[in-house]
């Protein structure tokens, strides 16, 4: 079904948030669809935000984090991804912002995921088929960059 992918990465000019002490309330390890049931449902982060701070539809550090309508959109084409709900606060400023950490499956092996990450060097790489790509940008995401596989 989808055969083109690209590399999903964050735009980097922006002020975003700075997910802190997330240590020991997630653990990303934990982040496939064997074991994502032994992390909680809904977690709550702490985060520093900056005087012009961006809220972008997808963040990727320390996990990939996307709103609530790019979850939506991710939906649509795959139904059955599991996404943990955060919910994150910067206690400074008393602002909260919820976004969803969808689980991805991994190395798209024999099958066709819309959205699948591969592990490589420098952690993971996140792949995005160009149907899913083309849909988010068309309804207007922002914080992502999108690029043809090497």
């Amino acid at each position: 079904m989808y055969k083109k992918y690209l590399i999903l990465r964050a735009q980097e000019e922006n002020p975003l948030p700075q997910i802190m002490s997330w240590y020991g309330k997630l653990d990303v390890r934990k982040l496939n669809r064997q074991e994502y049931g032994e992390i909680s449902k809904h977690l709550r982060l702490e985060m520093r935000t900056g005087m012009d701070v961006f809220y972008p539809d997808i963040m990727l550090n320390p996990i990939l984090m996307v709103s609530e309508e790019v979850m939506e959109i991710m939906k649509l084409y795959d139904s059955r991804m599991p996404f943990v709900f955060l919910a994150l606060f910067d206690m400074q400023k008393e602002e909260s912002k919820t976004y969803y950490c969808p689980v991805l499956a991994e190395d798209n092996a024999g099958r066709e995921e819309a959205i699948y990450r591969v592990k490589t060097e420098n952690g993971y790489e996140i792949r995005i088929c160009e149907e899913l790509a083309e849909s988010l940008l068309s309804r207007g995401a922002v914080g992502l960059e999108l690029h043809r596989e090497d």
